[in-house]
């Protein structure tokens, strides 16, 4: 193992090995356009009330939107959607994000028809820390794919899969 002194060359480092699933965060802005992000830090908080925490840096251009929102909805990717993963982690903005995937809106909320899961959320609590917006949002419902488990990983940089059968990046 190597010691590493700085705290945020040692967190990115250690980051590095520990995998998380990737989403794509949704919402609508102000004057009703389609916004969307990838993020992979997203974890559950507690199941009751059901809720999640999504961390979203100051930089993203859906920053501001979950900031004035009150609603955003979690897309767990499947394994195949690495293309859908790196658009909306691109620079293309707004409706452009969804160009790729098979997109559906339920109460006003856009959402990927084929993930693994998606959650619809209602912020319950933000807060502001170092460079990021902590959003706690309560789930009101999910829609959680049937057959095989296979989300979308990121690790090491890379995007993989729970198949052994890493997805084209």
């Amino acid at each position: 193992m190597t010691l590493l002194d700085n705290p945020s060359t040692a967190l990115r480092a250690g980051m590095r090995r520990l995998a998380a699933s990737v989403c794509v965060i949704t919402a609508v802005d102000s004057s009703g356009e389609r916004q969307a992000m990838t993020a992979t830090a997203v974890t559950s908080v507690s199941d009751d009330p059901a809720s999640l925490l999504v961390c979203i840096n100051r930089q993203a251009s859906l920053h501001d939107v979950i900031a004035q929102s009150q609603r955003f909805a979690v897309n767990v990717l499947s394994a195949d959607q690495a293309d859908i993963s790196a658009l909306c982690a691109g620079k293309e903005p707004g409706e452009t994000r969804f160009s790729l995937g098979s997109w559906g809106d339920a109460n006003g909320l856009p959402y990927l028809r084929d993930a693994q899961a998606v959650f619809f959320c209602h912020t319950a609590r933000q807060m502001t820390h170092g460079t990021h917006l902590i959003v706690i949002g309560d789930v009101d419902h999910a829609l959680v794919a049937e057959g095989t488990v296979n989300p979308l990983l990121y690790a090491n940089g890379q995007y993989r899969s729970l198949n052994h059968e890493d997805p084209a990046t």
